[in-house]
């Protein structure tokens, strides 16, 4: 029995956290929705970082980019008051600190799972727009090979990824092009499966 335990703290892996960006705002660790990310403003640094997240983010470039017609000082404080907010918002999930990390001069969304070690959890989180890009990358490589089927079959996964526009309840300018860029590929994926559907491929 004490073995059995042993192993299980070993082996204790954290429920997979998946982030829905593209339409509705959604979170969802394991099969539970999270609902504390609630205010658009969380929700907009929220994606931000994960989007950025192979790089950490300075907090005055943070500050600069959610109040841009605030002074420094006030922007920071916005930015301080609104990672507590944010801390608190994700405490409903297990081991939060495993998916976000925060020091004195940047934020960063930890981009990949840790080191995996005894007794300690692994973390790992899923996000609807890495997958929608990596099924449009799956889709240049089977253009490159003539691979009709599997061109196909990826531009059908692009489709159905996209549930509507990269959150679309956040005006914030930062966000514009992003939502420009997705939804262009969006297009280019349904005319390009269209005309592959009446060709028969």
């Amino acid at each position: 029995m004490f073995e059995a335990d042993h192993d299980a703290k070993r082996l204790q892996v954290i429920p997979t956290l998946h982030i829905h960006l593209l339409g509705d705002f959604l979170l969802v660790s394991g099969d539970t929705p999270v609902t504390t990310v609630n205010v658009a403003r969380l929700q907009s640094l929220l994606a931000y970082l994960v989007l950025h997240r192979t790089a950490p983010q300075a907090r005055s470039h943070l500050a600069f980019l959610l109040w841009p017609d605030s002074d420094e000082a006030q922007a920071h404080s916005n930015l301080r008051k609104l990672l507590h907010q944010l801390r608190q918002a994700l405490q409903a999930l297990p081991h939060a600190d495993h998916f976000l990390h925060a020091d004195r001069h940047s934020l960063q969304w930890l981009p990949s799972l840790p080191a995996p070690q005894e007794g300690s959890p692994r973390a790992s989180w899923t996000l609807d727009v890495l997958d929608f890009e990596q099924a449009m990358t799956r889709a240049e490589q089977a253009e490159q090979v003539q691979d009709t089927t599997a061109l196909r079959q990826a531009f059908e996964q692009v489709v159905e990824l996209y549930r509507g526009d990269l959150l679309p309840s956040c005006y914030d300018e930062w966000i514009l092009s992003e939502r420009d860029r997705l939804r262009q590929l969006f297009f280019h994926a349904s005319e390009r499966l269209i005309a592959l559907v009446g060709t028969g491929a």
